[in-house]
């Protein structure tokens, strides 16, 4: 019976075939048909699209893997097709782990965006022209703050490699020294801290701001919602209430997905407790994340959804309705 680390790389291939499908029909359509969706916000989720693809292609080629043993846990590789130093995995990696939030910064910015919009139009306008390079570059550093520090905290080191040698020969088939690698353990054997303890904290620390940014403006918004909206016209009070919803749905799905379980596994070596189980699981429902969140903006949009109605009636020969639209939104 195949274990599951073994058959993982099933399901790295199927969310790549699965995020290249959905997010190219997202940016086709928001291109070429959806027209109340402009300026700003269109860039953003052209962006978002663009970056899931190059998230889910990371992966392939990273192939991560992690496996918790009491007091610490080892992130590694599991490529085995592609013949190249453990120096160029390590990198795809700490890369696959910033791409991750990388993406989530990406939302908390369209949070915000999405609240300036509906409190403070001028500070909404920043994000255009040369604004554009400040929220391209938030989640690049954001990024880099949690792949980065895997370099700092992370590398492998005699007692890291001599902790879970034999676990990565039992459970993996895999001799440690020739897997790429980064043992993350909290307490060495007299109880001292380690090196891992700054990247579980400065890790934690990165996503935590993310989700204050989020939560923040997604509670201000819903609260500021009915007091805005006796601004604006019915179409326009129709298509912030599904970006809104779009957007809560697209950080529900990573949260249940992957923070709450990694959250676990990411802190668990500082509670000390025994355990000794595979937790990489985790990527095969994070590769999951990227068309989940291009689809929810399809469904939950009216305007995708007229769309590909409308496209897939005359794909099927089926008396072409164009759909209506409506006017535009100013963001």
């Amino acid at each position: 019976m195949a274990r599951f680390f073994e058959i993982s790389d099933t399901f790295t291939k199927f969310g790549l075939a699965t995020v290249f499908i959905t997010n190219s029909i997202l940016i086709y359509l928001t291109l070429f048909h959806i027209k109340r969706i402009i300026g700003v916000y269109k860039k953003m989720i052209i962006v978002v699209a663009m970056m899931g693809i190059t998230f889910s292609s990371t992966e392939l080629i990273a192939r991560p893997f992690v496996h918790s043993f009491n007091k610490g846990w080892i992130f590694f590789s599991l490529n085995s097709w592609l013949e190249t130093s453990q120096s160029v995995l390590q990198i795809a990696l700490a890369v696959y782990a910033s791409m991750y939030l990388l993406m989530m910064s990406f939302i908390a910015v369209q949070f915000l965006f999405r609240y300036f919009t509906l409190t403070s139009p001028r500070t909404a306008k920043r994000f255009e022209g040369k604004g554009m390079i400040v929220w391209l570059t938030y989640p690049v550093i954001i990024g880099f703050l949690y792949g980065g520090p895997l370099f700092l905290f992370g590398l492998p080191d005699d007692y890291g490699d001599e902790y879970f040698r034999q676990e990565i020969l039992n459970a993996y088939g895999l001799a440690i020294k020739d897997v790429a690698r980064f043992p993350i353990i909290a307490y060495g054997p007299d109880g001292s801290l380690r090196p891992g303890v700054f990247f579980i904290l400065s890790g934690a620390a990165v996503m935590i701001l993310q989700y204050a940014i989020i939560i923040y403006c997604g509670v201000r918004m819903h609260l500021m919602m009915s007091r805005e909206f006796k601004n604006l016209s019915v179409p326009n009070k129709k298509l912030q209430k599904q970006f809104f919803r779009a957007l809560v749905t697209q950080t529900i799905a990573p949260t249940v997905l992957f923070v709450f379980p990694a959250a676990y596994v990411l802190m668990s070596p500082l509670l000390d407790i025994e355990m000794n189980f595979q937790t990489g699981w985790i990527y095969a429902a994070l590769s999951l994340f990227p068309p989940i969140d291009s689809i929810a903006l399809m469904c939950l949009v009216s305007e995708y959804r007229n769309v590909i109605k409308h496209l897939f009636r005359e794909l099927c020969c089926i008396s072409p309705k164009v759909p209506d639209i409506e006017l535009r939104s100013s963001t």
